[in-house]
């Protein structure tokens, strides 16, 4: 059984292959989060065609009549269709609350190419660290040759005297800091994969709300204030997420600085635990964000649309719970 990479990768499908599902032809299909934020069974996805889904409740209609029991199967659906999102973080926090074990514990773990793709969104924490260890206080933690020339020719008695220091600093064993830092890592890693999405769906969000302006001026559209209201609404909510999520990874960034000179142990719980802090409510509105604008770029992939089209996708699609995806962002976390 080999989990594809985008559904490893991806923060609104999960393939029930990857669990403990007893109905073989249901574990072919995908559970998604849908447009309207719905948690769906996917039975197929072509190009072309779309998008097969049913709901939770009917999966013995489609999977009851051939001897095998899905009774428990829809139970555990059920539980995996609440978790705030279908990424490997969201996976991991669920998972274990709920008790549930995985047939592939792969689909917790983001591929190699993926973790590759996030690893320049790790440089807040990589640069510094190796400046740390290779360098001297004369190194400038942005400049790249530098820092490969330190690498290339390492002292290697005063990174093992640093090392010694750091893991005294942190009050563990030398041979327990490589833990240590790959888990804070992984922590680090956890938020860069919602800051890679967010950063894919800012400009999208903004052709999408200017898609939305290019016809409100239409006669189609000011004839109905019903319509109007409902479109300037969709844009001022997809505007506010959109800012309100930019606010909270400015606020990461300005909090997540560490000085690996003089570290300590207080400093990894406190980053580990404001990142756990907003993990939940990021991954449900990034899940959100990008269903909504991954549909509208299936229906109307080279944007165009009549305004009647479009104001009926506002009204059928993007608005259906996107009051709920604002709600969640304004009771988030905050930096205070």
């Amino acid at each position: 059984m080999v989990i594809p990479d985008y559904d490893r990768d991806s923060i609104h499908t999960l393939p029930l292959m990857s669990v403990p599902i007893e109905n073989p032809g249901l574990r072919r299909a995908r559970l998604i989060r849908n447009v309207r934020l719905e948690s769906r069974i996917e039975l197929f996805r072509e190009s072309g065609v779309g998008s097969g889904q049913i709901a939770i409740d009917e999966i013995p209609d489609f999977f009851g009549d051939k001897g095998q029991p899905v009774v428990e199967d829809v139970k555990l659906i059920k539980r995996l269709g609440s978790l705030p999102a279908f990424d490997p973080y969201s996976l991991r926090i669920g998972l274990r609350q709920a008790g549930i074990d995985l047939i592939d514990a792969d689909i917790l773990q983001l591929s190699p190419a993926k973790k590759s793709e996030l690893f320049p969104l790790m440089r807040q924490i990589t640069r510094p660290l190796i400046a740390h260890l290779y360098g001297n206080k004369k190194i400038d933690p942005s400049n790249t040759q530098a820092l490969l020339e330190a690498i290339a020719r390492p002292d290697a008695r005063r990174v093992r005297v640093k090392l010694h220091k750091m893991a005294a600093a942190l009050g563990i064993p030398l041979d327990a800091l490589p833990d240590l830092l790959e888990d804070y890592g992984d922590t680090y890693l956890a938020l860069s994969y919602y800051r890679s999405y967010f950063l894919h769906m800012v400009p999208l969000v903004d052709r999408l709300v200017d898609w939305i302006s290019d016809v409100q001026s239409s006669s189609v559209i000011t004839r109905d204030g019903a319509v109007v209201k409902n479109m300037k609404q969709t844009q001022d909510v997809l505007t506010h997420v959109t800012e309100s999520v930019r606010a909270r990874f400015e606020g990461f960034d300005q909090r997540l600085e560490i000085r690996w000179d003089k570290i300590e142990m207080s400093q990894f719980s406190a980053i580990r635990a404001l990142i756990q802090k907003h993990q939940q409510t990021l991954a449900e509105v990034l899940c959100g964000l990008t269903v909504k604008v991954f549909e509208w770029e299936q229906v109307f992939p080279s944007g165009g649309g009549s305004p009647e089209k479009r104001a009926d996708f506002v009204a059928t699609q993007l608005r259906p719970g996107l009051d709920r995806i604002w709600a969640i962002e304004r009771r988030a976390p905050t930096f205070e």
